[in-house]
């Protein structure tokens, strides 16, 4: 076997094809995901699950909490991660069958979290806590946006966010199917800037390192701008809701979008990229580490003090819009 596939082969695949397997269910609900994760690691993990119902629909959360070796959870004071599996919904049934892009995001968390779970069972626990929120939705709603539709979700947004951000999460990484647009092209995933409290900080040069070492190559920044983490019912432009998750946290987050060459609705079907999900789990699986470790940073704590110190408080300004319903 050459030694590309090879390693190819070995690495988040298997878990990435088991999630993608699961998730293509037509009856699946978070409730079929918390039993398929406690089978198997019941001593691992905890995995909580609350159903929202509104007018359109409803949506599963599901939070999973992977405690570290030295983490919290044990006493200990290593680094929480939060990693939360953005989407709109899975797919968008009756309407359309199977999953659609915007799963992407789903997708990566779950594997991402199955992956950590089966490396404590083999004694290779991660530092410090992770904590993994997302939502499962097979019934969400197709919505006009330029340049193609996306995904909606049939609970409003910020209901699920003030779900999916946690009180314990130090840092965020928010990952995102990101190709309904025309402003980050190429195959594979892109991270975004730090965003903290309003601000779009510099792309931290950490991220940079381990995404270069992760893919060989040098990274793709999404280019963010101030529309983009202003409260989605704001009624202008957003590329999407990758880093709305800032609205209800102090802690930075960065945003990990998965990105084609192409624009691709967020509502199409047959486009799961095992590559390129492979790529973006690996990082995150990184930085997981490297970050409950204590070994690298979202943030310049000292350029940070200094832009408060300078030009004041932005969160207030920025969050405007919150209150709105969408």
């Amino acid at each position: 076997m050459p030694l590309k596939l090879k390693s190819f082969l070995m690495s988040m695949v298997k878990y990435l094809i088991e999630v993608i397997d699961i998730l293509e269910d037509p009856k699946i609900d978070g409730y079929r995901v918390k039993d398929f994760l406690e089978a198997k690691y019941s001593n691992y993990l905890r995995v909580d699950v609350e159903t929202i119902k509104g007018n359109d629909g409803s949506v599963d959360l599901v939070t999973i909490l992977i405690p570290g070796a030295q983490g919290k959870k044990l006493g200990g004071t290593a680094p929480t991660l939060g990693i939360t599996g953005r989407a709109g919904g899975i797919s968008a049934r009756p309407t359309i069958k199977g999953l659609v892009s915007d799963a992407d995001g789903v997708i990566t968390a779950l594997a991402v979290a199955y992956k950590i779970a089966e490396m404590a069972r083999r004694g290779d626990a991660l530092p410090g806590d992770v904590i993994i929120t997302t939502n499962i939705c097979p019934n969400a709603i197709v919505i006009p946006h330029e340049p193609a539709p996306l995904i909606r979700s049939p609970i409003n947004l910020f209901e699920i966010l003030r779900r999916e951000v946690k009180p314990e999460m130090d840092a965020i990484l928010s990952v995102d199917a990101t190709k309904a647009n025309l402003v980050v092209k190429n195959l594979g995933f892109a991270i975004t800037p730090t965003v903290k409290e309003g601000w779009i900080l510099k792309v931290s040069p950490d991220l940079i390192k381990i995404y270069m070492n992760v893919t060989g190559r040098t990274p793709i920044i999404v280019p963010l701008t101030m529309q983009d983490i202003i409260p989605f019912t704001v009624p202008v432009y957003h590329i999407n809701s990758i880093v709305q998750p800032w609205l209800f946290t102090k802690s930075p987050v960065v945003g990990v979008a998965i990105t084609t060459e192409t624009v691709i609705p967020g509502s199409a079907t047959n486009v799961t990229n095992l590559i390129s999900l492979d790529q973006a789990s690996r990082f995150i699986l990184e930085v997981a580490y490297e970050f409950t470790t204590g070994k690298m940073k979202f943030y310049d704590e000292n350029e940070w003090n200094i832009l408060k110190n300078t030009y004041g408080e932005l969160s207030e300004i920025m969050r405007r819009g919150l209150g709105d319903s969408s």
